[in-house]
């Protein structure tokens, strides 16, 4: 029963965060509501967030000192980074390939384990890293001169942006409860976005701010679903399940925008799906060693 809760959660994950990308991309091409730039969303993506976990503290009195603030507050510039790459990215590239590209931040985290924290990766979780990140370099859709899609290689950035924060998240873990987490997350990340916004902002509507706030919600919808389907059950189960997103971004991008992904962007998604799920399954097979 577990595992199905850890599944349904998973897949409510990939539905919310699925919802809050196509929102900011409605954001972003005026579809329902005046256009807001991607850097004036990342900024409202935290704060609105901040502002929401900063209600829910009243029931889970979290405390507000921690010995780790540069971590946090490191941790929330790789994630304000990465976030505000990726929302422009899918602003001009489909959101599928977009959200494929970002699919590769565990394989770089993997790299990244390897170099910080000494970790050792063994052969068959190194192939899968490596043919996912294959995977990657299909949907940048290299061209006979080798020239590539300038804003899907951005995206190759903001993946490898945000498997740094992932590793800063792996450090903390350990060390703060994940509530803690997650408000100074949205905090430092808000306060980072605050520095770019003034060269972006301009005054949000009524409707404007209504989407912003759903936006928001829905990334911290995603965060809690998330916890709560990895508390029930181990990461390399339940993480294939978060691939779903891909199919929830694609059925958005179809409605709202009639846009359908061609042979690139599912050949290349299935290529990042495939060997991050070969990757999760050795990890399952190394927890149970």
């Amino acid at each position: 029963m577990k595992s199905l809760n850890a599944i349904f959660f998973m897949i409510a994950a990939s539905f919310a965060f699925a919802t809050g990308s196509i929102l900011t991309k409605m954001l972003g091409k005026s579809l329902w509501v005046d256009e807001v730039h991607p850097i004036q969303i990342a900024h409202a993506r935290f704060f609105f967030a901040f502002i929401f976990l900063l209600i829910l503290s009243i029931y889970f009195k979290p405390k507000f000192r921690s010995l780790h603030l540069k971590l946090h507050a490191l941790r929330s510039l790789f994630g304000c980074v990465g976030i505000s790459i990726w929302f422009i990215g899918i602003m001009f590239i489909p959101i599928s390939d977009a959200t494929a590209i970002n699919f590769l931040n565990p394989i770089f985290a993997m790299a990244f384990a390897v170099i910080f924290l000494r970790e050792e990766v063994g052969l068959i979780r190194w192939s899968a890293g490596i043919f996912s990140f294959f995977g990657g370099l299909l949907l940048l859709r290299p061209s006979i001169d080798l020239t590539v899609d300038p804003i899907a290689a951005f995206c190759l950035l903001g993946a490898l942006i945000m498997g740094l924060e992932i590793i800063c998240i792996k450090a903390l873990s350990g060390r703060e409860d994940i509530f803690k987490i997650l408000l100074f997350n949205n905090f430092y990340a808000s306060c980072f976005a605050t520095i770019l916004l003034p060269f972006f902002f301009d005054f949000p509507s009524f409707n404007q701010v209504i989407f912003l706030m759903s936006v928001a919600f829905c990334f911290v919808s995603g965060q809690f679903f998330f916890i709560q389907s990895m508390k029930r059950s181990d990461a390399s189960f339940v993480m294939p399940f978060l691939y779903s997103t891909i199919v929830f971004v694609v059925i958005h991008d179809f409605i709202f925008f009639d846009i359908y992904p061609d042979i690139i962007s599912f050949a290349g998604a299935f290529i990042i799906i495939l060997g991050a799920i070969i990757f999760s399954y050795r990890e399952w097979k190394l927890n149970k060693i």
